[in-house]
């Protein structure tokens, strides 16, 4: 998200100021191994070790590596229907995947993390995401954990593209994007079965972002915590006609769930069903401000003449500010439903990948 218009001084309304607990980020040996049990041994992938390294041809297949590298992109792919798969890659002073220009890409059963990050907080460069994807339309992600990228995922100028099952953490910017994953120019994109945990560790601004990506579709998600002053769980910002549905906000600060205009680029027909938002806060946290927008649960702005945003049957409990709850009302359909309802958020996403044993 390339923008701070957001709400100083919005609504003079009461303020509760709740002590947050401080979450710790789960650690990567902390595993769920789905049905059936672990893995036997033999059945397990053994990784080989590499450095960095370019895709060569169209259809090339890439798998089985831990990649190191502590200079540039650890894997650049510049070709069409490239498949990545079953790879570790660490990576600190470039993205750890870089594709520019190749269609039908796909990535799956990855662990990549950005090693180059501080201790904590703000990185010191906002180009080292985990995947950064440029021109690569009807890219498949897919099975991917990804930790302390500058934007874990970021998508530009990519449509159609799909990713599920993300195990996403500690999201570090320091650039107002989108920073666990990012919809750029990418129009009809899918993002499902996902989690999005950061921490007082991480520098957040919008978890995710649907950034003028018409009719982008946000579903099935947990996304927890959030310390920026401006920064929302699910902004849809420039974008029309965007589902955001069954995902839960957890520990935002500024807002929740947003669909809004993006200077000259407009909004409208959004909708948002079944999301569901919790234990807010609206002081300052981890050193930064307090939430500009005087802790707002939904934002809605539409463009002239654009369809009225949609809120249906969706929820909130614990609210640090429980009498600011969606600005402005006149951009949504009247008879949407945001009420009070206690609840427990979905399950974060844990993987094991081929070469894990549990």
């Amino acid at each position: 998200m390339d923008r701070r218009h957001l709400l100083t001084g919005l609504i003079s309304l009461g303020v509760l100021n709740r002590a947050q607990a401080q979450p710790q980020l789960p650690q990567p040996s902390s595993r769920t191994p789905p049905s059936g049990g672990a893995k036997s041994i033999s059945s397990v992938t053994v990784l080989r070790k590499s450095g960095p390294l370019k895709s060569q041809a169209d259809g090339e297949i890439i798998e089985n590596l831990d990649i190191d590298a502590s200079g540039d992109h650890a894997v650049v792919i510049t070709h069409d229907g490239v498949t990545i798969r079953n790879c570790r890659i660490r990576h600190s002073g470039g993205n750890g995947i870089h594709a520019e220009g190749g269609s039908a890409l796909v990535l799956q059963d990855l662990d990549i993390d950005h090693v180059g990050a501080p201790e904590k907080g703000a990185g010191d460069d906002f180009n080292r995401n985990n995947i950064n994807l440029y021109g690569c339309p009807g890219a498949v992600l897919s099975r991917i954990r990804a930790r302390r990228g500058s934007s874990n995922i970021y998508i530009q100028a990519s449509p159609e593209t799909r990713l599920s099952q993300l195990e996403l953490y500690d999201a570090r910017g320091p650039f107002p994007r989108g920073q666990n994953v990012q919809f750029d120019n990418s129009h009809g994109s899918v993002l499902e079965d996902f989690s999005a945990e950061n921490g007082p560790t991480s520098w957040t601004e919008d978890n995710i972002s649907v950034y003028r990506s018409d009719r982008c579709t946000v579903r099935r998600g947990l996304v927890s915590y959030n310390n920026s002053p401006t920064g929302f769980a699910v902004m849809l910002e420039g974008s029309f006609d965007g589902l955001v549905e069954d995902v839960d906000a957890v520990q935002q600060g500024n807002g929740a769930f947003a669909a809004v205009t993006q200077g000259e680029v407009g909004s409208g027909g959004c909708r948002f069903h079944r999301c569901r938002t919790r234990d807010t806060y609206n002081s300052m946290r981890d050193g930064r401000d307090a939430p500009k927008s005087n802790s707002l649960s939904i934002y809605t702005l539409i463009s002239e003449g654009a369809s009225k945003h949609i809120i249906k049957d969706c929820v909130y409990y614990n609210l640090a500010n429980p009498r600011n709850l969606i600005w402005k009302r006149d951009a949504i359909q009247p008879g949407s439903s945001f009420r009070l309802q206690n609840f427990e958020p979905h399950s974060p996403v844990r993987l094991q990948l081929p070469w894990e044993v549990t």
